[in-house]
């Protein structure tokens, strides 16, 4: 077996007996494929990398924009809150079901008010969903209730996506 000193001294014996001419062509070569392979393997794709980023530039720049005016709106409609239409929770949720005709499906209604906010639990019997969310989002817009918990039970045999619904909303005291 071959030690790499004695391995290194044959090489650089080689090497001093190669004509002169010859060893420049060597190093010449090597440094060809040296600069080669960086171009290759880091500016190529850097390069590419680059140019990629500069295509994708203008689309982040427009999300960005739509961003800042998405939060500027929302500033501004939390600016613009107003009071909710009905005082009274109960009678809030009460009213706004009698609209949409899924009171009589109320089964519980408890309303509680804590550290500046009213809680209500909700339970509807059987309720369409297209209505159910429907009434959520005017309830939202008009009453300022927002769902932080939601338990919906798909009633089997009933017609039109009936379920059964268990919510708590919350709506902040103004």
């Amino acid at each position: 077996m071959m030690t790499v000193p004695h391995t290194l001294e044959r090489w650089r014996l080689q090497w001093r007996q190669r004509p002169r001419r010859e060893q420049r062509i060597i190093i010449a070569l090597t440094m060809l494929v040296v600069v080669s392979l960086l171009w290759l393997w880091l500016w190529l794709p850097l390069t590419q990398h680059l140019q990629q980023l500069q295509r994708e530039l203008p689309l982040a720049r427009a999300q960005l924009e739509q961003a800042q005016r998405q939060l500027n709106e929302t500033i501004g409609l939390g600016r613009q809150t107003s009071l909710p239409a009905t005082a009274d929770a109960q009678a809030a949720i009460q009213r706004t079901a009698a609209r949409f005709n899924i009171a009589a499906a109320i089964v519980t209604l408890d309303i509680k008010q804590n550290s500046g906010q009213n809680t209500a639990a909700l339970t509807f019997s059987a309720v369409p969903f297209d209505t159910l969310a429907h009434w959520l989002d005017i309830l939202q817009r008009e009453e300022h209730f927002y769902v932080t918990a939601a338990t919906l039970t798909p009633l089997t045999g009933a017609a039109g996506g009936q379920l059964r619904a268990e919510l708590i909303l919350v709506r902040p005291s103004p």
